[in-house]
């Protein structure tokens, strides 16, 4: 059996799961029982428990499961952000502890694309700068990107984003020095993938409220509703929003000499329901 590399994990249940079953093919008496003397752990089973989704672990108890699989210093640290990042209850503290695993080295070397997947998501300007490239001639320097953004990106930062946008795959250059568009499907797991989502989101939402300031009222729109209907109406609404989407990508796919980028942003939640049981 293959020794677990902590990681190529962003799961620290399903690590643990691995790492016994390989002590387990190492060690002929290794058990929970084991574990747990050689651990520090009081219940036999807490490992166990934890595998199982039905204990957490706390700052205390990580360096105890280390000491009980023999973990190097790497590898701790990586496993205690990974815990505590799965863990965590808000969104801030998943960042705070998924940037302290991409920091190590381990990770860098494992999970290059998916730390630069991440990247693209938590800045708003690297969806927009990847089209800004298809505007005119499209050889666009980072001189001139820098100065079409709203608000100001720097030119280190435009290289940057140009940078991790080719190494992920979205843009190309061809045999004629023009940028083009790559399409791929960024994939990540499904702990990262709930991080970078709500990283674009809030990103867009942050940048809604600051163009009230930053822009005249003729070169935006921001409009709203608020509707009372019956629950089982959301489906319906959440299928006509995805309709207009899918008509504006149909109507910008045909545009051949584009010269602006927009954000359009559609939200529908909930604010208000009736409890249970209620008249």
């Amino acid at each position: 059996m293959k020794y677990p590399n902590v990681f190529e994990y962003l799961d620290y249940r399903a690590y643990l799961r691995d790492m016994f079953q390989y002590r387990k093919a190492q060690i002929r008496h290794f058990s929970y029982r084991y574990f747990s003397r050689k651990s520090g752990f009081r219940s036999p089973n807490f490992l166990k428990l934890v595998m199982d989704g039905l204990r957490n672990l706390s700052s205390e108890s990580v360096g105890k499961v280390a000491r009980g699989f023999d973990l190097k210093k790497q590898e701790r640290d990586y496993f205690e952000f990974l815990v505590f990042m799965n863990q965590a209850a808000s969104h801030e503290d998943k960042n705070h502890y998924y940037r302290k695993m991409m920091s190590l080295k381990g990770y860098k070397d494992i999970r290059k694309m998916e730390a630069a997947e991440y990247e693209y998501f938590s800045n708003w300007y690297y969806p927009v700068i990847r089209e800004i490239l298809m505007f005119g001639n499209r050889r666009h320097i980072p001189e001139q990107i820098s100065g079409m953004l709203r608000p100001a990106v720097t030119v280190p930062e435009v290289k940057k984003a140009l940078a991790v946008l080719e190494k992920i795959g979205l843009i190309r250059k061809n045999s004629q020095g023009q940028w083009e568009q790559n399409d791929r499907n960024l994939s990540t797991g499904a702990e990262v993938k709930s991080l970078v989502i709500a990283n674009y989101h809030r990103e867009m939402l942050r940048l809604a409220g600051e163009s009230l300031e930053r822009w005249p009222a003729k070169e935006r729109d921001i409009s709203a509703l608020v509707l009372s209907v019956r629950k089982e109406h959301m489906e319906e609404i959440k299928k006509k929003t995805a309709r207009f989407r899918k008509e504006l990508l149909e109507m910008a796919s045909e545009e051949e000499e584009p010269d602006q980028v927009l954000q359009v942003n559609i939200q529908v939640f909930p604010l208000a329901e009736k409890k249970q049981g209620g008249k």
